[in-house]
């Protein structure tokens, strides 16, 4: 007769600790009672202004050139609009011919003793801001208060600090222009005769009047677009360059991105060999800024304090000129826009 206790198969012994048996089946949860698994946080380096939009939830590469695509629609369509609602009354209302393209022409670079010239011109390029914004939010690359600055916002201390620097920079890069242009033409100086030209004080009053109102816009809207949308869309692509090479290292730095929107800024512009040198050195001081401060502020101080200066000196007539011309931009005066 056997023991039956001692028989491990007949009538098993639960363990002593109270744990289950190794092979009982767990206890099933319903899925809303599980625990909640904590998000294990990775702590990552801080992105240069220039490498912003890598930082974009689901970034991919065709994002940021999609963008610049709508960006230009937008501003095509918006540029259009605004130009046919400034342009077509102001032409019925002072009897030129509406089908006139040399009418329709002579608005298209600023005079200050047309003051309609001032409201198309600045106000037309103003309206790249809302133009990159949107752009910027149709393609989910958001927010797109990235393009302000590291801090997601427009950091309105560093537009107070730059203003008076600004001054000097233009003041020291112009003087420097002068020199070099002089330098290069033998230290010749044009001998014609000086005139100043004939200021309608109503005319120049309205153009001043624009010109405070719209600059600020304007010089803004050039910088969240040039300095902005170019400088984040080439650091987005080069800042994903690989290796440890010097080269490497050269494309996911600052300076592509800083040169390459310069020399387009300088395309825009229409000038002379001086005034577009002028507006590329110009550019890249701004890109340069903008990627040491990390934001636009600085580069916008400068930029709206250039353009108030140039056009303060077309009011009045300095050099000859009271309106931007295909020779403009040489040491006669400062560069505009």
């Amino acid at each position: 007769m056997t023991n039956e206790g001692s028989d491990p198969t007949v009538n098993p012994q639960p363990p002593t600790d109270g744990a289950p048996a190794p092979d009982a089946a767990p206890t099933p949860q319903w899925a809303w009672a599980k625990p909640v698994q904590e998000p294990q946080w990775v702590e990552t380096p801080p992105l240069a202004y220039h490498q912003l939009l890598r930082g974009v939830p689901r970034y991919r590469w065709w994002k940021p050139l999609l963008a610049l695509l709508l960006g230009v629609l937008y501003y095509l369509t918006l540029s259009v609009a605004f130009g046919l609602i400034v342009i077509f009354p102001y032409l019925a209302f002072s009897g030129a011919d509406l089908l006139d393209p040399d009418a329709i022409l002579e608005l298209a670079l600023p005079d200050t003793q047309k003051p309609v010239s001032m409201l198309l011109t600045l106000g037309s390029v103003a309206l790249m801001l809302p133009s990159a914004l949107l752009a910027m939010l149709s393609v989910g690359l958001t927010p797109a208060k990235r393009l302000w600055s590291v801090a997601l916002r427009i950091r309105w201390r560093w537009i107070g600090r730059t203003v008076l620097p600004a001054f000097a920079t233009l003041f020291v890069m112009n003087s420097l222009g002068i020199v070099f242009e002089l330098a290069l033409a033998g230290g010749a100086v044009d001998d014609g005769e000086f005139s100043m030209p004939h200021i309608d004080p109503t005319a120049a009053l309205w153009s001043a009047g624009i010109a405070l109102l719209l600059v600020p816009v304007q010089a803004t809207a050039e910088e969240l677009v040039y300095r902005g949308m170019f400088m984040q869309t080439l650091g987005a692509w080069l800042g994903g360059v690989r290796g440890a090479t010097a080269f490497a290292a050269f494309l996911r730095g600052p300076w592509l991105v800083i040169l390459v929107p310069a020399i387009l800024f300088g395309f825009s512009h229409i000038y002379d060999i001086w005034g577009w040198l002028m507006v590329v050195a110009l550019a890249v001081v701004a890109g340069w800024l903008t990627w040491r401060t990390g934001g636009l502020e600085a580069a916008i101080s400068i930029h709206v304090v250039n353009n108030l200066v140039a056009f303060g000196f077309m009011t009045v007539g300095f050099g000859g000129e009271t309106g931007q011309t295909e020779s403009g931009g040489g040491r006669d005066r400062p560069w505009a826009r």
